[in-house]
């Protein structure tokens, strides 16, 4: 690789790094993200919430589904389950942050209800990195995105 080359490649990492930054601006995203998750009140769901407990490790993965072309599923690493996803609007803001498919880190900062109310829920801190899964990569081709 000649001089210019170098230069060249550091230029536009630099020229990608401002406008990721100037996007998150835009979108007024700023990590770590705390939100809740949405869509707990299935039986599958309320299952893996009750055998979760705060500092499990968690995958955001954007996945269209049906009708919902900005759907993000909160994935348990520890119980390799489904435990919700993400409301819409910030759906909307990661995958265009990020980018269709992307995958990120997460963890549960607390458990919710239970005991005397009727659902359980999670509260999650979702960070810019994807390191969480990252021996499984050869494995799980979207993690790449």
């Amino acid at each position: 690789m000649n001089i210019f080359a170098y230069f060249k490649g550091k230029i536009s990492d630099r020229a990608k790094r401002r406008a990721y930054e100037k996007s998150k601006r835009i979108l007024d995203l700023s990590f770590p993200l705390y939100c809740k998750a949405h869509g707990v009140k299935t039986t599958d769901n309320q299952g893996a919430l009750a055998q979760s407990h705060a500092g499990d490790r968690l995958q955001i993965i954007h996945s269209p589904a049906d009708g919902y072309p900005f759907n993000v599923y909160i994935y348990s690493v520890e119980l390799n389950r489904i435990l919700g996803y993400l409301q819409e609007r910030l759906s909307k803001k990661l995958v265009e942050l990020f980018g269709a498919g992307f995958c990120r880190d997460a963890q549960i900062k607390d458990i919710t209800g239970g005991g005397e109310y009727t659902y359980r829920g999670c509260n999650l801190v979702i960070f810019e990195s994807m390191h969480f899964m990252q021996g499984m990569q050869a494995d799980l081709p979207y993690l790449h995105s």
